[in-house]
């Protein structure tokens, strides 16, 4: 995997692409095993905090909704994924819906 430029992103199908707002929406979920709805709410709570957890993750955290942690029925964290392209809480009911598809627990931390 090689994260793309926005320029090689503008140039590409973006139907195959992965971007870096969905990696960041997603790496809360795998990272500190909470979602990025929960880092969104974080952040007006406590941005200091926030701010210098995305500065130990070296800028890679994306605290708005669409972060979604997979769980599986006995509620072990599987992995995450994250949803870009529409308002954060369309790109968070896309992310529920596919989870819910697999057949997995979507985890939304709300």
């Amino acid at each position: 995997f090689k994260q793309k430029t926005a320029y090689e992103i503008y140039q590409c199908d973006w139907s195959s692409d992965v971007c870096s707002s969905d990696l960041g929406k997603a790496f809360g979920g795998v990272a500190l095993g909470m979602t990025s709805r929960r880092l969104n709410n974080m952040s007006g709570e406590r941005p200091h905090f926030v701010n210098a957890l995305n500065g130990l993750a070296g800028g890679d955290l994306v605290p708005v909704p669409g972060g979604v942690i997979i769980r599986d029925a006995n509620k072990k964290i599987l992995g995450s994924i994250g949803v870009s392209g529409d308002t954060s809480d369309n790109d968070e009911a896309a992310a529920v819906d596919a989870i819910k598809k697999a057949g997995l627990v979507a985890d939304t931390g709300a």
